[in-house]
C-alpha cells in the first residue's frame, strides 16, 4: 500500500472504517477488548476504546499519537496505516519479540519492540524495506542538578526555619493590624 502524496487533513471516510474493522482484532479494543472501538493511533495502526484512548494519550504523542475514529482529521498517510496495521498483527509482532498481551499500555507501546514495529509499519506504507532488528533502549543520562536559587524573590530562604503556617499566620496578623488601625483613624 503507498501513501498518498496529499497531507491534507480530512474526516476518515465511512468505507475506510468499515474496511478497519474487518482487519483481524479490530473489532475489540487491541488493550482491553471492549467492543466496537472507535479510537485509533496511525503509530500502530490499531484501534482501541475510549478508556484506552486515555491511557495512549497520557504516553505522549512521541509514543501513540491517539485520534478519533469520528471527530477527528486524518491524513492519508495516516489512513495508510491503519489499513496496513491492525490489531492481531500488532499484538502478534510484539508477542513474537517478548511483549506479553497481559503488559500495561506503558510496557507495550513505550518498548523496543513497539518502536519496531512502529518503524516496520512506516516503512511499509511508504514503500522502504523494513528494519528488522530492535532499537537500542535509550537511557537517558542524568543531568546534574542545578543549584535551587533560595530566598529570591518574596519568598523566605528555606534554611530560616520558618514553616508556612508560621508564615500564613504572621500575614494574617499583619492584615489583622492594619485594617485595625484604618478603623481606629475612621473614627476620629
Amino acid at each position: 500500500m503507498s501513501s498518498s502524496s496529499s497531507t491534507s487533513n480530512y474526516e476518515m471516510k465511512s468505507e475506510d472504517f468499515e474496511y478497519l474493522q474487518t482487519l483481524p482484532g479490530n473489532r475489540v479494543c487491541v488493550d482491553c477488548g471492549v467492543a466496537k472501538p472507535d479510537w485509533g493511533t496511525p503509530t500502530y495502526g490499531i484501534l482501541f476504546c475510549f478508556k484506552c484512548s486515555g491511557m495512549h494519550r497520557g504516553l505522549g504523542t512521541h509514543i501513540s499519537f491517539v485520534r478519533s475514529i469520528t471527530m477527528d482529521a486524518w491524513t492519508p498517510p495516516q489512513v495508510e496505516r491503519m489499513k496496513a496495521g491492525g490489531n492481531d498483527r500488532c499484538n502478534e509482532f510484539l508477542q513474537r519479540h517478548g511483549v506479553s498481551s497481559t503488559s500495561s499500555i506503558r510496557e507495550k507501546y513505550d518498548s523496543p519492540a513497539a518502536e519496531l514495529y512502529k518503524e516496520a509499519l512506516k516503512a511499509r506504507t511508504e514503500g522502504r524495506p523494513e528494519p528488522t532488528e530492535l532499537p537500542k533502549k535509550i537511557v537517558p543520562k542524568k543531568s546534574p542538578q542545578k543549584k535551587k536559587m533560595e530566598g529570591f524573590g518574596s519568598s523566605p530562604p528555606p534554611s530560616s526555619g520558618k514553616s508556612s503556617l508560621t508564615i500564613i499566620l504572621s500575614v494574617v496578623s499583619l492584615v489583622v493590624a492594619a485594617a485595625s488601625w484604618i478603623f481606629s483613624r475612621r473614627d476620629k
